[in-house]
């Protein structure tokens, strides 16, 4: 006799989501909490997004605007948003540089170093796409 599938609702998807993507727990911890498999925290998450879009779009519509316009509006909101947060990142690898300078400690410094590694890298496969 085959598994019994579980129906997730859409507020149980947001919450989960919600707590990957604020940080709070990770893909992993989310996934083991609701005894799923990590790849599906992330479908979720582009599920969300997508509907989100969706909703988005017919807002958009309704006060007169028309679908090409609307679809222009959220792009440009997309492109505004991954600019902020390239300027948070940047942010961030900045006040890690101050600290680094700051440090007196080799170890610190070297810890220091491996973040602000990390960021760089995180921030490189971005723009590549992954």
């Amino acid at each position: 006799m085959g598994k019994l599938r579980r129906k997730f609702t859409d507020v149980m998807k947001r919450a989960a989501v919600d707590d990957y993507v604020s940080g709070r727990k990770s893909a992993a911890q989310v996934a083991a909490a609701n005894d799923v498999s990590i790849s599906h925290i992330y479908k979720w998450k582009v599920q969300l997004e997508e509907k989100a879009k969706g909703q988005t779009l017919n807002e958009l519509e309704a006060p007169g605007l028309d679908r090409k316009q609307a679809k222009a509006l959220l792009e440009l909101r997309a492109e505004r948003d991954a600019y902020q947060l390239m300027v948070g990142e940047q942010a961030v690898i900045i006040e890690l540089l101050k600290k680094r300078l700051r440090s007196t400690s080799s170890q610190q410094r070297s810890e220091l170093t491996g973040l602000i590694e990390m960021l760089e890298l995180s921030v490189q496969k971005r723009k590549r796409g992954f």
